[in-house]
């Protein structure tokens, strides 16, 4: 990582209007998100972390509050459980632009996200394809789970992984596959 970048994490309700735009145009710029309704999902989420490099941003990521309609989808198609008492956040939106891309940037961008949720599981889903995020997700202590999946937004399979908390008797499905 060069010495020119901050990472900033933060609620929402401690953003300025500006940030927000800022956060929700970075995600949708990924291509992989819904954009109706993604302010408003932006706005729910329990923490988002900022990457500026060069004084500019360059990265986010977030962890959310998944609804129950969500988890419930992505609890389905991978095949595996995520209990709500369990996995009550979400990692996501992790997102770094292609020109600061190969810094490194992924890992600490994602650890401020999830600074939030302490020893709570966290669960994520990464592209299939995507080997570099699921590296670093398994950095910070996920396991793959389940079984990939058909995105509902493009041509790509989606992967789960869990980070359980410590001390739980749960135990996820295990990969059964990739797509």
């Amino acid at each position: 990582m060069d010495s020119t970048h901050e990472i900033v994490a933060k609620s929402p309700s401690a953003c300025s209007p500006a940030e927000i735009r800022d956060f929700v145009a970075l995600v949708e710029q990924g291509g992989e998100v819904a954009s109706g309704g993604l302010q408003q999902r932006v706005m729910g989420a329990a923490q988002l972390a900022f990457l500026r490099a060069d004084n500019r941003l360059a990265g986010v990521a977030a962890l959310k509050n998944p609804n129950a309609t969500y988890r419930a989808r992505v609890a389905s198609a991978s095949g595996d459980v995520l209990p709500q008492e369990l996995f009550p956040y979400e990692l996501g939106w992790v997102f770094v632009a292609q020109e600061v891309r190969g810094n490194g940037y992924a890992q600490p961008l994602s650890q401020a996200a999830l600074s939030f949720a302490g020893t709570c599981g966290v669960f994520a889903t990464s592209r299939t394809d995507n080997p570099a995020m699921h590296r670093t997700l398994v950095n910070l202590g996920f396991v793959q789970s389940g079984s990939a999946y058909p995105s509902q937004h493009g041509g790509h399979h989606l992967q789960l992984f869990t980070r359980v908390p410590p001390n739980s008797s749960f135990k996820p499905t295990p990969l059964r596959g990739a797509a």
